[in-house]
């Protein structure tokens, strides 16, 4: 069928109303004496199946279709916002600070100086079952104005009267002090090793960088142990920040 001629009907508000004067077919086919009127009825039912069914077919296709979307989510488990750019550059700028150079170093020399005495231990009685025991770490790592001045005016002796580490549940609190105690009363050259002051001992400590592997003290040959670990140990694993290391080191406890 002619596409304009059912553009028209549908176009016509009185094309399928009962109400409508003229037939379908006379719509289509006006004044067409060669059709009787049992052909032109059953042409206009036929026509108009068509035209119903045309037009159900066009409002199906006319509807708008439902799309779905399937989204994926990658960024499930990640924080908001944006990602550190510079997250290396502020690890870096938090480890050369003034304060954590100081903790790192003093944590370092104050296991440096418990080792010491006990290798001074072993070299003045040849063998000793006893040792002194590491100081609790909070002792160590304290690095305000106050107690470090406090600590660069002591003597080993002071360190040796702190509390031990509270890994050794074994052990009363007071252990190194009750030995320093012990050690006193015996060894005349022990007790005057332990009067030296914190800050000459960080110089021997220190060796300007270099390795050290002995200490001489009132001519008499301290052998260090493997563990006992110089300041030359620290900066070999901490290279990143040697330079650092090296500056707070001279700053704070050699000058």
């Amino acid at each position: 069928m002619n596409e304009s001629i059912i553009r028209s009907i549908f176009s016509n508000d009185n094309t399928f109303s009962f109400e409508s004067k003229n037939s379908l077919f006379d719509t289509i086919y006006p004044d067409n004496p060669y059709i009787n009127s049992e052909e032109h009825s059953i042409i206009s039912e036929s026509i108009c199946s068509l035209l119903i069914k045309a037009n159900r077919n066009s409002s199906k296709e006319s509807s708008p279709k439902k799309v779905e979307f399937k989204v994926e989510r990658k960024d499930i488990g990640k924080k908001r916002g944006r990602s550190p750019q510079n997250k290396d550059k502020t690890s870096f700028h938090d480890k050369t600070r003034d304060d954590n150079l100081m903790r790192k170093i003093q944590i370092h020399f104050l296991t440096f100086v418990i080792d010491y005495c006990n290798d001074a231990l072993r070299d003045e009685y040849n063998y000793s079952k006893d040792f002194f025991r590491h100081i609790n770490h909070e002792s160590k790592k304290t690095v305000n104005y106050n107690y470090t001045s406090k600590l660069k005016n002591s003597t080993i002796k002071d360190l040796l009267k702190m509390d031990i580490s509270d890994k050794y549940s074994r052990y009363e609190k007071t252990y190194n002090k009750d030995l320093l105690e012990e050690i006193e009363n015996s060894s005349p050259f022990l007790s005057e090793l332990f009067e030296m002051s914190f800050l000459e001992l960080f110089n021997k400590y220190y060796n300007e960088g270099n390795p050290l592997d002995k200490i001489v003290y009132k001519n008499k040959i301290i052998n260090l142990s493997d563990e006992t670990k110089s300041f030359s140990n620290l900066i070999d694993k901490n290279k990143d920040i040697e330079k650092y290391l090296i500056d707070i080191a001279e700053r704070v406890y050699i000058c």
